[in-house]
C-alpha cells in the first residue's frame, strides 16, 4: 500500500472534489484519480461515489477514512522520531517540576534526552500544582510533572507512580499533639493554594470539620521539610521521606491520617503528535521503566 495513495484519499475526502484536492497536493488531477483507483484496487472496495458536483464517501470510504488518517499520522511520527534520533530535530522543551529532582528522576531523564535528541534543548521551571497545569494549557510550559488527576480534556497525562502522604510534625511536638483539634491549632506549612498538597491538607482537616489555624506557604519541598524539622509547623510529607526523617529523629508521623495521589507528567492534548513531545514521552517511558500509555487528564501539587 502506497502512502501517496492514502494521502490522495484523505485529501479528496476532505475536499469533496478531486480537482481541489489535486491543487492542495500540488499534483495533477489524473495523478490523484490514478491514486484513488489503485487504492480501491488494493483494498477491494469502492471509496467514493462520483457525482457531477464532486465526490462523496461511500459507506466503506467513511469507515476506512479514520484508519487512513491514523496510518499517515503514524508514518509522520516515525519520520519525526527518526529526525529526533538523528539529531536534526531542533526544538525546545520547557518542563515544569515539583518535589525533589531525584524523585522525579530528572537527571536520568535529561541524560536520555541529551544522548538521543542532541538538538532538543530542555529547560526546567519550578511550577506547583495548578500553576503547572495552567501553564501547560496556555503554552508557557510544554509539559509538567503534577500530582493528581485534573480531569481536563485539554491535556494528556502519563501516570508514573502512586504516592502516599502522611502528616509530619516536629519530633519535639509528639507529646503536645493529642488529637485532630490540636493538629488544626498549629501552623501548617504548605505549597500555595493552587498546589495539590495544599488542597489535600485542607480536605483532610475538613473531613474532621476543621481548618488550619494558620498556614505558612512555600513552593519548595526541601524548604518545607527543613521548617518542619526546625519546629515551625506541620505538613504533608511523602511517606518514604517521612519514614527516613522520623528514623533520623527530625520529625514524627501522626498515626491517624494519610492521603494518596499520583505523580504524573502532563502535556497539551493538541501537541501529542508533535515530535518533541513524542521524544519526551519515549524518554519518560524508558527512565520510568515501563510503557506508560498516556491517558487523558491530570493535575499536580508541589
Amino acid at each position: 500500500m502506497d502512502l501517496h495513495h492514502l494521502r490522495s484519499f484523505v485529501a479528496v475526502a476532505q475536499a469533496g472534489h478531486v480537482t481541489r484536492a489535486s491543487e492542495k497536493l500540488h499534483l495533477s488531477q489524473p495523478t490523484v484519480s490514478g491514486h484513488l483507483r489503485a487504492l480501491e484496487g488494493d483494498l477491494g472496495v469502492t471509496l467514493f461515489e462520483r457525482m457531477s458536483s464532486g465526490v462523496s464517501l461511500t459507506h466503506a470510504g467513511r469507515l476506512l477514512l479514520e484508519d487512513a488518517e491514523k496510518v499517515l499520522a503514524s508514518a509522520q511520527a516515525l519520520r519525526d522520531h527518526a529526525r529526533a534520533i538523528g539529531g536534526t530535530l531542533d526544538a525546545r522543551l520547557r518542563i515544569g517540576t515539583i518535589l525533589d529532582p531525584a524523585y522525579l528522576r530528572l537527571g536520568d531523564l535529561l541524560a536520555v534526552m541529551r544522548e538521543r535528541y542532541r538538538l532538543i534543548e530542555v529547560e526546567l521551571h519550578l511550577a506547583v500544582s495548578g500553576v503547572g497545569l495552567e501553564k501547560v494549557k496556555n503554552g508557557e510550559l510544554d509539559a509538567a510533572f503534577l500530582l493528581g488527576d485534573p480531569d481536563d480534556t485539554d491535556v494528556r497525562a502519563i501516570p508514573l507512580e502512586p504516592i502516599r502522604y502522611v502528616i509530619a510534625a516536629p519530633a519535639a511536638w509528639r507529646s503536645r499533639l493529642k488529637d485532630w483539634d490540636s493538629l488544626a491549632r498549629e501552623t501548617w506549612i504548605l505549597p500555595p493554594p493552587q498546589g495539590t498538597l495544599h488542597q489535600m491538607a485542607r480536605e483532610l482537616l475538613r473531613s474532621h470539620r476543621l481548618t488550619p489555624a494558620s498556614v505558612m506557604e512555600s513552593d519548595q519541598e526541601s524548604a518545607i521539610l527543613n521548617l518542619v524539622a526546625s519546629g515551625v509547623g506541620i505538613t504533608l510529607m511523602r511517606e518514604p521521606l517521612a519514614r527516613e526523617r522520623e528514623a533520623a529523629g527530625e520529625i514524627f508521623i501522626w498515626p491517624e491520617g494519610d492521603t494518596r495521589t499520583t505523580l504524573v507528567l502532563c502535556y497539551p492534548a493538541a501537541r501529542e503528535a508533535s515530535p518533541e513531545i513524542l521524544a519526551l514521552v519515549r524518554a519518560v517511558e524508558d527512565v520510568w521503566g515501563k510503557k506508560t500509555g498516556a491517558r487523558r487528564p491530570i493535575a499536580e501539587g508541589a
